[in-house]
C-alpha cells in the first residue's frame, strides 16, 4: 500500500496533473460528461488495441496456417492411394512368376495349397480346411503388396468352426 500512496501523492503534487484537474472542474457539467465519455471511449479503444486486436490477428494467422496444412494433408491423402497402387503395380510387374509368388505368400501366411493349376496368365488355386481369417489375410496381402488380384473366389464353410475350403483364380 505504501507504493500506491506514494504514487497517489506524486500525482497530486505534479503541476501538470493539477492543471488538468483544474481545467476539468472549470468545465460545465455537460462538458465534463463529454470529457468522461471520450476518456471511456479512449480507454476501451486502447484496451481493444492492446488485448483483443492481437488475438484477432493471431486467430487469422492460425486459420491461414490451418487451411494450408489441411490442404497439404488432403493432397497427401489423395496421393497416398496413388503411391500404394504404384508400389503394388511395380511389385506385380516384377519377374517373379505368379505360381511362385502365390505359393510363397501362402506358406508365409500359414495357408496350405491343396492343388494349383496354371491357366495362361492366371492361376487356379484350391485350399482345403484353411482358417478363414488366415486365408482372407493371405489374399488381401497378395493384392496389397504384389498387385495380384483374385478374379474369382468360391468359399465353402466346412464342419470345423472357422475352417473353409477355397477355390480362387489369381491374376496379375
Amino acid at each position: 500500500m505504501k507504493a500506491l500512496d506514494k504514487l497517489r501523492s506524486s500525482f497530486e503534487s505534479d503541476p501538470r496533473i493539477q492543471q488538468a484537474r483544474d481545467w476539468y472542474h472549470a468545465q460545465t457539467p455537460r462538458d465534463q460528461l463529454i470529457v468522461r465519455g471520450v476518456a471511456i471511449l479512449l480507454t476501451l479503444s486502447l484496451a481493444f488495441l492492446i488485448l483483443v486486436l492481437p488475438l484477432i490477428q493471431q486467430n487469422t494467422q492460425l486459420s491461414t496456417t490451418l487451411n494450408a496444412k489441411m490442404s497439404f494433408y488432403n493432397t497427401m491423402a489423395d496421393n497416398a492411394g496413388r503411391f500404394a497402387q504404384g508400389r503394388g503395380a511395380s511389385a506385380a510387374a516384377s519377374n517373379t512368376p505368379l505360381l511362385a509368388l502365390v505359393s510363397q505368400q501362402a506358406r508365409k501366411s500359414g495357408v496350405t495349397l491343396t492343388r494349383y493349376e496354371q491357366d495362361g496368365d492366371s492361376l487356379r488355386v484350391w485350399v482345403d480346411g484353411a482358417a478363414f481369417d488366415e486365408a482372407i489375410t493371405w489374399m488381401e496381402e497378395l493384392g496389397r503388396q504384389f498387385g495380384v488380384r483374385a478374379t474369382q473366389v468360391n468359399i465353402d464353410r466346412i464342419g470345423d468352426a472357422g475352417r473353409v475350403n477355397i477355390r480362387a483364380t489369381f491374376s496379375k
